[in-house]
């Protein structure tokens, strides 16, 4: 081997090295806010009683949570836009542990007010610009690694719920029961400052697992690359300084995966808001009972995440999609229909496993439809997980007083019939890179098979690229 292709093999392995070290610190990121997420959650019970508020007012507020999270998630596009989603993703992971201790500082109601504005805003922007780091990562491992971190994010949601369990029990008061938490995150957000996260290392060739020294890394299942039009900001033969290029990321291709992950997230937002009253009050369960029905839901989710990259590799995201939204729509029809709480419960879980892969697979591939990679597509997408959480929940609780919590549920599972019939429009996110600056050559076109369950691409008018019907 001569002298260059002995520089270009060591480079290759420090890249490498690097980009597992920043898959590292991201998921630590995701496990943090996890953690604090759950925390101030599930402790809003004590934050109502603490200011006086009544339950009118409690659920205002956390029905506005998601709500300023959409306008972080189109700030974060924006910013991502101008400098990359690692610096966004840098300074978000500081200002939400910092939110989180606000919340639980005795400054009144204006304070309370002034902290849930700060923590809703800062959690839309580290959630888009943390998801973007996470299908950057994927598309340089060349492998499907998305929902290993959403499982990161579940588990320690779990593990923040038991810690706020611990500090009732306790009776701590608001301010310690957030403190821990927020000092994981910021000693996380100490900890990312300086290194390399995985959208921040430049590629070189061979970057990738599955396509070796020398190579793009080869297409999994549903892989669909974007190809810049030539002569358009970012196209091959545009070749001013990368930071001026900014290739535009047109909504209309992003639509359809937006449409699918919102219909998702109604379901969710439908379980997480009601399933313990829908237990309780609707089937007779007991108050030691009841909360099991999100326990299912949740271990579903983290189990099911924990062993769907392994899925999404050898069937597909489009395949696994498809199932899954069958399976959760079976068990949102076992909860509508349940006889008692154990059938509910059931279905909770059955629920939670048919979903999870749901929002990693639409996030993978709206990075697909991303050809500047700087994470647009994901924070524009990532939009549509609040609204569809948000509708989710004002749907039961609108049809509750006139049909009941079982009609709730059954219109909430209608929502996943359109999952469903859209769910061959998601790709697992690993093919080829998009953009001249992930390519070994600059200006040579993106080629790559296509996968077993993708469909060919073809030019909209909007700009970008369209599945065909």
């Amino acid at each position: 081997m001569g002298r260059s292709g002995a520089a270009a093999t060591r480079a290759s392995t420090t890249i490498t090295r690097g980009a597992g070290a920043g898959a590292r610190a991201l998921y630590a990121v995701y496990a943090a806010e996890g953690l604090a997420f759950a925390a101030v959650i599930s402790r809003s019970p004590e934050l109502q009683r603490a200011h006086e508020l009544s339950d009118d007012a409690i659920n205002l507020l956390v029905v506005c949570i998601p709500v300023l999270a959409v306008a972080g998630g189109l700030l974060a596009a924006r910013l991502a836009a101008r400098t990359g989603s690692g610096p966004v993703l840098r300074w978000a992971q500081v200002l939400f542990p910092v939110a989180v201790l606000l919340i639980g500082l005795p400054a009144g109601l204006g304070g309370l007010l002034a902290a849930l504005a700060l923590f809703a805003l800062s959690m839309g922007v580290l959630d888009a610009a943390m998801n973007a780091q996470a299908v950057a990562a994927q598309r340089r491992a060349g492998r499907s690694m998305v929902n290993g971190f959403f499982a990161v994010f579940s588990a320690m949601g779990i593990a923040g719920s038991l810690w706020i369990s611990l500090a009732n029990h306790l009776d701590l008061s608001l301010a310690a029961g957030f403190a821990p938490p927020a000092a994981v995150g910021l000693l996380i957000a100490l900890g990312i400052a300086r290194a390399r996260l995985p959208g921040d290392a430049p590629a070189v060739p061979g970057d990738g697992a599955r396509g070796g020294p020398g190579t793009s890394p080869a297409p999994l299942p549903g892989d669909s690359p974007v190809v810049p039009e030539e002569g358009a900001r970012g196209a091959p033969g545009d070749h001013r300084p990368l930071a001026d290029q900014a290739p535009t990321v047109p909504w209309r291709p992003l639509l359809v995966i937006g449409g699918v992950l919102a219909c998702a997230y109604v379901a969710e937002g439908a379980v997480t808001g009601f399933a313990v009253k829908y237990v309780q009050d609707g089937l007779g369960g007991s108050a030691s009972v009841a909360p099991l029905a999100i326990t299912a839901f949740a271990l579903a989710t983290v189990l099911g995440r924990s062993v769907a990259d392994r899925a999404v590799g050898r069937w597909g995201a489009a395949r696994l999609a498809r199932a899954g939204g069958a399976v959760a729509l079976a068990g949102l029809v076992t909860v509508a229909a349940a006889p008692g709480p154990a059938a509910a419960i059931a279905g909770f879980g059955l629920a939670g496993l048919g979903l999870c892969s749901m929002a990693p697979s639409a996030y993978a591939t709206a990075g697909s439809r991303d050809p500047g990679g700087r994470g647009v597509a994901v924070a524009r997408v990532g939009v549509f997980n609040y609204v569809g959480f948000v509708s989710g929940t004002v749907m039961v609780a609108a049809v509750h007083p006139l049909s009941g919590y079982r009609a709730g549920y059954a219109v909430a599972a209608a929502a996943l019939v359109v999952v469903v019939a859209l769910a061959g429009r998601l790709s697992t996110g690993t093919g080829p890179a998009t953009t001249p600056a992930d390519r070994a050559d600059p200006a040579a076109p993106v080629t790559g098979a296509p996968g077993p369950d993708e469909r060919p691409a073809v030019d909209s008018p909007a700009g970008g690229r369209l599945d065909t019907p």
